[in-house]
């Protein structure tokens, strides 16, 4: 199965693009497609999660593969929720 993961807003600041989503996970890893070319930076704001051992890598998909504007999840429980901030190109 996939994670579910909606693009709650999109914004411009300066030179970056910023995407603000909601994650919900139903397996322990995962990759979560962003929208954008390149992930700069993530801040990630727990809402109901199992732990905190979850580990999130950019631009990087299953396998240690390269994958521009990726995020891979390590680490996480199924129904995980949480919300994340995404910056970019």
């Amino acid at each position: 199965m996939a994670f579910t993961i909606g693009i709650n807003q999109k914004v411009n600041l300066g030179n970056k693009r910023v995407h603000l989503l909601s994650c919900s996970v139903d397996s322990a890893s995962g990759n979560i497609v962003t929208g954008l070319q390149v992930v700069d930076h993530i801040s990630i704001c727990p809402v109901s999660m199992a732990t905190a051992a979850i580990v999130l890598k950019k631009n990087v998909g299953s396998g240690a593969t390269a994958v521009n504007g990726t995020i891979n999840v390590n680490g996480a429980a199924s129904g995980d929720v949480f919300f994340l901030t995404v910056y970019g190109r």
